[in-house]
């Protein structure tokens, strides 16, 4: 049973632009919010500014399969056990190139960002959503999954297959009481991207749509 009314959301890739964004929207929405990623002072200063009696941070490299089984045993111990809400946040380009010249590393690199770390951080986490009521997965995809730009075809596939990862989950989990969501946040604005067309948090109204 758990010991707190409030809801519990992880966010995974936290510190900063989207996960950011997504945790100060969350934390509006009365849940508590575990921030996580590998940069401290980033999950820091979010904790901050949402307030500590709101965030918990647990830095934790989620490509990493010995880092994320420390992140679930200290973030269940410091939340009774309970998880409401995952965010699946993490992505990128870490590398790019034509299939031509890209190499298997870089491939790899591309496919662990993308859509491992969304595996690792589901896995983990699955028994504790299934104890929710009514447990949540959100996971971050792009555009890219149909927009095809030379050299970032392995983003594309990654994205792709982040896809169909969350709507096979969605067929395994449903009778658990677990709903799944994809979240295309668009053009916006981040460290990677400081050319965005938005701000994170003037699309914040979808988030909030997928949690209420």
């Amino acid at each position: 049973m758990k010991n707190t009314e409030r809801k519990i959301a992880l966010v995974t890739g936290a510190g900063t632009g989207l996960g950011r964004a997504i945790a100060k929207t969350l934390a509006e929405q009365d849940f508590k919010v575990v921030l996580t990623g590998r940069r401290e002072d980033k999950l820091r200063e979010v904790q901050n500014e949402l307030g500590k009696e709101n965030a918990i941070v647990i830095t934790a490299d989620i490509l990493d399969e010995k880092s994320v089984a420390a992140l679930k045993e200290t973030l269940l111990e410091q939340t009774d056990g309970s998880l409401d809400l995952l965010v699946n946040n993490v992505g990128g380009v870490p590398a790019m190139g034509t299939i031509e010249e890209m190499n298997l590393d870089q491939w790899q690199q591309v496919m662990d960002k993308n859509l491992t770390s969304a595996f690792l951080t589901t896995k983990a986490f699955l028994p504790a959503l299934r104890k929710s009521n009514k447990g949540t997965v959100i996971s971050v995809t792009s555009g890219a999954v149909h927009n095809y730009f030379p050299g970032m075809g392995a983003y594309s596939v990654s994205k792709a297959a982040l896809e169909s990862f969350v709507k096979v989950l969605g067929e395994e989990e449903k009778d658990n009481g677990i709903s799944t969501h994809l979240f295309d946040p668009g053009n916006v604005i981040s460290e990677a991207n400081p050319h965005g067309e938005q701000d994170p948090m003037e699309i914040m109204d979808k988030i909030v749509a997928l949690v209420n």
